[in-house]
């Protein structure tokens, strides 16, 4: 759990892309030389950012007998959106993806299997609608939320569990403030609260299914970039700036080979498959020189079967990744050659084919370093591609069939492909 907290912490202060976007310089006018004062920017156009936030989830699930409970954790994330302005009026749309650390345990007692919930992660989308009040838009939002669950029993049967992405709704309200930050820039902090409400559905952990609903309060506070000010492109052919933050999709695929030992075994399989998410980031240039940090979360779809020790039929999938990386490169006009290398943590589930076992939530972190190459295709969207070699800086117990058994570890080889947007 330190692990996962220090990864996700690192994720949350990575991918907070910052730029720098200055207002419009005076101009002057020949003759009498008269300063043109440019006019105050409003709240259009994109913006992207991160954010942490503080979680209460109220939790429920039923068998024989009905119980309640409430669990509180926390979460980092990106968000990305696009705002329009009429008036005083502003309105636009925002999706976002985080990864949770939300849990409740819930005690055997007659009439109730002893069991726990865990929310992995979160995504949203919703429709924004506020009110200009210069520095200040306090707005509202809603929309729909998905939030992938997993509930299982507790020692020593934590191996009987399922897993599900459901899809509930969600609304809140807050107020973005215009900031002024020390190498950042002008940039909006945020802070909100939401709701999101999941409708119950029923898991199957071995014996009667239990079914189950949650409810999550949330406090956020974010750092958005919006998209800069003033700027205007090079005026020298092929020339393109890469500095300051963007955001964009990635996808691509991946191949992994798993070994897993014990029992006085090991055992290997390969999986492979592809993913798809989101990416931000930050890049400042000395001259031609670049430097950068990045983080991206992705939903993946890795999966492959082989033997386990104990278990000679396993299906294994690797359903999420969220990485943290240091970038360097080189600009050649348009296009960016670099390097990176960080960390990737990633969450698989597997089941034992013989029998159902189900182990789901299982956390990794391995090391990540590779290269690529960015295009800039137009004055702010550019293009890239990349290679990536990951290996587990540890092992992830299994638990699969037993609590005794087993430890397991990976590498990974991805290529991705990716568009962005700069907001310079």
């Amino acid at each position: 759990m330190l692990v996962r907290l220090t990864v996700l912490g690192l994720f949350a202060a990575v991918v907070s892309p910052g730029a720098t976007f200055a207002a419009d310089l005076p101009t002057k006018k020949t003759p009498p030389a008269v300063p043109v004062v440019a006019s105050p920017p409003n709240w259009s156009g994109f913006y992207a950012g991160a954010f942490v936030g503080g979680l209460g989830g109220d939790f429920s699930t039923s068998q024989a007998l009905q119980a309640s409970g409430t669990g509180f954790g926390f979460n980092t994330g990106t968000l990305f959106g696009y705002s329009l302005e009429s008036g005083h009026v502003v309105y636009g749309i925002e999706g976002d993806v985080a990864t949770n650390s939300l849990s409740h345990k819930f005690a055997a007692r007659p009439g109730l299997v002893g069991n726990k919930i865990e929310s992995a992660y979160e995504m949203h989308g919703r429709a924004r609608l506020g009110y200009d009040m210069g520095g200040y838009l306090p707005f509202i939002a809603g929309g729909a939320a998905l939030d992938h669950i997993y509930q299982y029993q507790n020692n020593p049967n934590d191996f009987d569990g399922a897993s599900r992405s459901q899809l509930g709704w969600t609304i809140g309200a807050g107020v973005d403030a215009k900031v002024n930050l020390p190498i950042l820039g002008p940039s909006i902090v945020r802070a909100e609260y939401l709701y999101e409400g999941m409708p119950s559905a029923a898991y199957d952990l071995g014996g009667a299914p239990l079914r189950s609903s949650l409810g999550v309060n949330e406090v956020r506070v974010a750092l958005i970039t919006p998209v800069g000010v003033g700027w205007t492109p090079s005026p020298e052919i092929g020339a393109a700036d890469w500095s300051g933050a963007y955001f964009g999709v990635l996808g691509g695929g991946a191949h992994q080979s798993v070994t897993t030992k014990g029992l006085g075994a090991s055992d290997e399989m390969n999986a492979s498959g592809g993913f798809g998410g989101l990416y931000a980031g930050h890049n400042w240039l000395f001259g031609n020189a670049m430097l950068g940090v990045e983080g991206s979360t992705m939903l993946s779809g890795v999966e492959g079967d082989g033997p386990q020790p104990g278990a000679l039929s396993t299906h294994y999938e690797n359903y999420l990744d969220s990485d943290f990386r240091g970038r360097v490169g080189y600009a050649f006009g348009r296009f960016l050659p670099f390097l990176a290398a960080g960390a990737l943590w990633s969450e698989s589930a597997q089941t034992d084919r013989s029998n159902g076992d189900y182990r789901g939530a299982l956390a990794q972190v391995s090391a990540l370093f590779g290269g690529g190459v960015d295009y800039m295709a137009t004055d702010r969207v550019a293009l890239r591609a990349e290679y990536l070699h990951g290996a587990s800086l540890g092992t992830v117990n299994t638990h699969l069939d037993s609590e005794v058994c087993c430890s397991q570890s990976r590498s990974s080889d991805s290529f991705r492909l990716g568009i962005a947007y700069y907001l310079h």
